[in-house]
């Protein structure tokens, strides 16, 4: 029976990789998180502009558009820091991919070794059953040649 020498270090990167793609998806998460927190501030800014300019059609006292564009302006803050948070979760997100990718990397090397290793105890034990094949052909026709030496003698 074939048993790989580096099965544990083998067993642990799949572990390794197995907790990075974990993370990934929770980073994902996140950054889908963010960019709807992002694009409801986006929804608010366009219906309060449209609310501030269907009450200014209607006659709006300077103290409420003063209120209407300190507003404004506060979600436009919001959505400048919500953008740096979309960026950095973004940013993240790339990292764990691209350590994912690394760990993937370096446990497909390990199961190609796995591999030739099997390949190579196969043809191993292939060629034992062919020498042992070989072996009792060999007898037999040993055999039938002193059983007919015998007879002739």
């Amino acid at each position: 029976m074939y048993t790989f020498n580096l099965q544990v270090v083998l067993d642990h990167r799949q572990y390794v990789e197995d907790n990075l793609k974990k993370e990934l998806a929770e980073i994902k998460q996140q950054v889908l998180a963010a960019r709807r927190q992002l694009d409801a501030l986006k929804r608010k800014e366009m219906d309060t502009a449209a609310a501030l300019k269907t009450e200014q059609e209607q006659g709006l006292s300077s103290d409420q558009v003063v209120a209407y564009h300190n507003y404004l302006k506060r979600l436009a803050s919001h959505m400048v820091s919500q953008k740096d948070v979309v960026h950095e979760a973004k940013a993240k997100e790339t990292a764990k991919q691209n350590e994912l990718v690394e760990a993937v990397k370096k446990r497909q090397i390990l199961e190609k070794l796995k591999d030739q290793g099997l390949d190579r105890y196969n043809q191993a034990m292939l060629k034992k059953e062919m020498d042992f094949i070989d072996e009792i052909a060999v007898n037999r026709f040993v055999r039938k040649a002193l059983q007919s030496d015998g007879e002739k003698g």
